[in-house]
């Protein structure tokens, strides 16, 4: 049950530490449908993806 508990909490912290990049990747997204191609929100998607692996580290490691 720890486990779950751990997962839980890092997923709320990218959910609460993210939320600016992936509003700029879903409006990225979102503006190029239908017409979506392969890395045309590259930048957004990086910037998100960065985040998201700081956040988990920062948890694994014991930071607020």
């Amino acid at each position: 049950m720890k486990e779950k508990t751990k997962t839980t909490s890092t997923l709320k912290r990218i959910l609460v530490n993210c939320t600016s990049q992936a509003k700029a990747y879903g409006s990225c997204v979102a503006s190029k449908v239908p017409e979506i191609e392969r890395d045309v929100c590259a930048k957004e998607f990086l910037a998100l993806k960065s985040c998201m692996q700081n956040t988990v580290l920062y948890s694994s490691i014991g930071l607020p």
